[in-house]
């Protein structure tokens, strides 16, 4: 049996599965480092008068800002990383060893803004995994659907991602 199809067999177990990741309290701070750092600077993030009006906390999250970050702390040293630069974590503890992961889309449904003190929880589920045919071999689309909520369980965001693992590259 390949490595592509041993690893299949191990994830399609997975299958219905899923993980809770407390990601913690967002700040104004973290919204405002995300969007510099994605070349947004509207400041309707940042400072959100109707919202403050409404005895809403003031800052909003740029919208991608819970979907694109995996976590709030430094990250993973050096080599912690897999060979494609991620990390097991990313990857909801797959078994994906000896596979290389590339994006291959994202659909979000957003439910609620995240707003300036929100506590988010991300839950994580294993929804599919398919064995391809391509042009240059086989390869493997794995199906995460990642549920964001706040710490009442209120859903703030829902994020459909499709992963394509093929065998590393032989050098």
């Amino acid at each position: 049996m390949s490595t592509l199809d041993e690893v299949y067999r191990r994830v399609r177990a997975q299958v219905g599965t899923s993980r809770h990741d407390d990601l913690g309290r967002v700040s104004a701070r973290d919204f405002q480092r995300f969007a510099v750092a994605a070349g947004e600077t509207d400041p309707v993030y940042f400072d959100d008068a109707s919202a403050r009006a409404a005895g809403l906390p003031g800052a909003v999250a740029p919208p991608l800002f819970p979907t694109s970050v995996l976590g709030w702390d430094a990250g993973p040293p050096q080599d912690a990383l897999r060979p494609d630069g991620t990390t097991d974590d990313e990857m909801a503890e797959l078994p994906l060893a000896g596979l290389r992961m590339m994006g291959a889309g994202q659909d979000i449904d957003f439910h609620a803004p995240v707003r300036d003190g929100t506590h988010i929880v991300r839950e994580t589920s294993i929804e599919d995994v398919a064995l391809k045919e391509g042009r240059s071999g086989p390869f493997l689309v794995v199906t995460l659907l990642r549920a964001y909520r706040d710490a009442s369980g209120a859903p703030l965001a829902t994020s459909r991602e499709n992963l394509i693992a093929r065998p590393e590259a032989e050098l």
